[in-house]
């Protein structure tokens, strides 16, 4: 029966081409199994969005055109993550496995802070020029970011992989094309990825922090900053115009999605952790405000009140007042309030000297001051353009 298959040269064609066949259905169908068992003891889509969301430092709610896709690049099994925030498109591989970024990029939009950036070189030269310098090819690495950037007044390329053990790190200049910057560094990664594993107990116990349901599958389900911020405000029993946040980000601890907020009045320090999925308080903490304790001196004679607002101990040691920092600040940098984000602003004391610290942000550029609690003198500024 066999031999009659290969009894002429027609025969021996159709049966090789169907074997052939054969063999390919059964690969296709090993590889799907073994896809489909990778992912079903992975992290899950939504904690792969919420790793990329806190990496790339963008509120879950402001993701807009978000893809999440099961993929297999480069020897791993990854996330394929891709969304746009703030005129800014990102792209992330993260690992099935643990959560961690593999790779990243990101784009400037039309939206974004950094147009205009002259280069007369590509991208793909700069990579190229790169990966030569350190004597590698480009199948031999994993490129872990590459973007568009200004060091110094300077257009440059950055451009990150890693080989092995060791990460490196690039800066070419996007006009002539030189080397302006580098660096590499061994990361001590495992050297399997069966070792970044985590346990069956551990998976588990993941798994059930947050479940991927109907109610929180989508990211546009999280609650967002502001309503974070409320829910805080009013568990602390306080009103947003007695308080100044010196931080309010999206956050993600112990595979639950966060937003981690701190804040203080003149008398009480407060540091809160709010559920981005269902707004329930996870952690907090109050402490007293040293600092504004010993700021405010009370007459001796007076009788107990309640305790004084931050504007009520500025204006009795003739500070100026943090909305007054602001705007120095503000107008020294030459853009307005409704553009920037702040991510600081407080009274602090720098060697007995009453400053106002203020920090905030507009697209990729963090502005950092130093405000005179006095007079209000600029006392030091940095701009630092990520």
């Amino acid at each position: 029966m066999i031999k009659n298959l290969f009894s002429t040269p027609k025969k021996t064609a159709v049966t090789v081409l169907c074997a052939l066949a054969i063999l390919t259905a059964v690969g296709t169908g090993t590889a799907f199994a073994v896809s489909a068992v990778a992912e079903s003891t992975s992290i899950g889509a939504d904690k792969a969005k919420m790793f990329a969301f806190a990496d790339a430092g963008v509120d879950p709610v402001a993701a807009e055109n978000v893809r999440t896709e099961f993929d297999f690049e480069q020897g791993h099994f990854i996330y394929d993550v891709e969304f746009t925030a703030n005129g800014t498109e990102y792209g992330y591989w993260i690992q099935a496995s643990d959560g961690s970024v593999v790779k990243k990029i990101e784009l400037i939009g039309a939206g974004g802070s950094k147009t205009g950036i002259t280069a007369a070189i590509t991208q793909k030269d700069a990579r190229k020029i790169a990966l030569e310098d350190a004597g590698l090819t480009e199948a031999e690495v994993t490129i872990s970011a590459e973007k568009l950037d200004t060091e110094n007044g300077v257009a440059v390329y950055e451009v990150d992989f890693v080989k092995g053990n060791v990460k490196y790190e690039y800066d070419i200049n996007a006009m002539t094309g030189a080397v302006y910057s580098k660096s590499s560094e061994s990361t001590a990664l495992p050297s399997t990825e069966a070792a970044a594993q985590p346990s069956e107990a551990e998976t588990a116990a993941a798994n059930a922090t947050v479940a991927p349901t109907a109610e929180n599958r989508s990211n546009n389900n999280y609650i967002g900053l502001e309503r974070a911020k409320a829910i805080a405000l009013g568990d602390a029993g306080l009103s947003a115009a007695s308080v100044t946040f010196t931080e309010a980000k999206p956050d993600f601890d112990d595979g639950v999605p966060n937003y981690d907020l701190d804040f203080y009045t003149a008398t009480h320090e407060y540091d809160y952790e709010i559920n981005a999925l269902t707004g329930a308080i996870m952690d907090k903490s109050v402490e007293v405000n040293e600092h504004a304790a010993r700021e405010t001196k009370p007459a001796a004679t007076a009788a107990p009140t309640a305790a004084p607002t931050v504007a009520a101990t500025e204006a009795a040691r003739s500070f100026i007042g943090v909305d007054r920092a602001k705007s120095i600040a503000l107008g020294h940098a030459g853009v307005s309030a409704s553009s920037v984000s702040f991510s600081k602003a407080k009274l602090d004391d720098d060697d007995g000297r009453g400053v106002y610290e203020i920090e905030f942000y507009v697209g990729n550029t963090e502005y950092d001051y130093k405000i005179d609690a006095y007079s209000g003198g600029i006392i030091v500024y940095d701009i630092d353009r990520d």
